[in-house]
């Protein structure tokens, strides 16, 4: 059977493996589902998130291992160094960016549905992130990569995770996080200059709007 990736465009987790997957040039269906806690879903996903991956040994979720177990088993075009150490330091970039930049962010995630975020909320989030981000800027190398010379793993995880920071920073902060960092802006854009970002965003954007005409 081919991979079904299970999930939804408007989710950034979801278009870090989907992009993944366009890299490496893997076949694979997508199947539209939202987090679920049917017990059916559960069965395949533990803790009812998107994305899934299903193949036909079984079923992964959670990205960093759905991206781990795509470069293992279909090593044709790598997403990550040779090299042990080079691999770590990818790895590292990318946890770096979860952790401390989007995981503070993503507490004010509120604002995107219309909620009131609380102002304990804004004062703690904003010195977190930017202590993230000074972390990020002494991991990356930005030539022109985000760990070197060599297109990663580490790109697609930090591109898609400030596609999210960006506009929740933008609309609570009116604060840009990609100005932080030298280069980083430069790199962001050679990023969604790539020909599978820029098919991924397409996807991500009609789904948006098919979802902003629903609500009308």
């Amino acid at each position: 059977m081919s991979l079904k990736l299970y999930g939804m465009p408007l989710s950034n987790y979801f278009n870090m493996v989907k992009h993944a997957l366009h890299e490496k040039q893997i076949a694979h269906e997508f199947v539209a589902v939202r987090p679920s806690q049917e017990p059916e879903f559960l069965a395949k996903s533990p803790m009812g998130k998107v994305p899934m991956l299903e193949t036909a040994f079984g079923c992964i979720s959670e990205t960093d291992a759905i991206l781990d177990y795509l470069e293992e088993a279909y090593p044709q075009v790598p997403l990550l160094p040779k090299d042990p150490f080079a691999r770590a330091k990818v790895r590292q970039i990318m946890k770096v960016q979860e952790l401390y930049v989007e995981t503070p962010i993503h507490d004010l995630v509120g604002v995107i549905f219309g909620r009131e975020v609380p102002a304990h909320v804004k004062e703690a989030s904003l010195p977190a992130a930017r202590k993230g981000l000074a972390a990020l800027g002494r991991l990356a190398k930005l030539q022109p990569w985000m760990a070197g010379a060599e297109f990663s793993l580490a790109d697609i995880v930090v591109f898609y995770s400030f596609t999210l920071s960006n506009r929740i920073a933008g609309m609570v902060y009116q604060w840009d996080p990609l100005q932080d960092v030298p280069g980083l802006s430069a790199w962001f854009q050679r990023m969604s200059e790539r020909e599978v970002t820029k098919l991924i965003l397409a996807d991500s954007k009609a789904a948006a709007d098919a979802m902003a005409a629903r609500s009308k």
